[in-house]
């Protein structure tokens, strides 16, 4: 159902997903199982639009998303406006490099050093 939600928002331009030069649309959602990575450009008014669809989300499906275990990351311009981002979704800021499902995470190109 979120992916439903996200897709037509992103047919709307309420929000718009990152990368959209090397994949249709833009990567926006990354699932695995009950863990979601959602990838958004700076923009405050499209933050303000995943927020509200979040929230539809819960009252659609009864589900709960639990915004205060959850963390934002940021990097280049939208550092200065990460208060401002973390106050609309009620979340954590975390910071570069992480895990996800083992994996570490980064903004800039991760190397293979054996």
């Amino acid at each position: 159902m979120l992916a439903i939600l996200i897709s037509r928002a992103k047919e709307d331009e309420q929000i718009q997903g990152v990368i959209p030069h090397l994949l249709d649309d833009g990567l926006s959602v990354f699932w695995y199982a009950d863990n979601t990575i959602i990838f958004m450009d700076n923009d405050l008014e499209r933050a303000k639009n995943m927020k509200l669809l979040l929230c539809a989300f819960e009252q659609l499906s009864g589900l709960k998303i639990n915004f205060y275990k959850s963390e934002l990351f940021y990097y280049g311009p939208a550092k200065a406006n990460q208060n401002d981002y973390a106050q609309n979704f009620g979340c954590n800021v975390g910071l570069f490099p992480f895990r996800y499902l083992g994996i570490p995470l980064h903004h800039r190109k991760l190397m293979n050093k054996y």
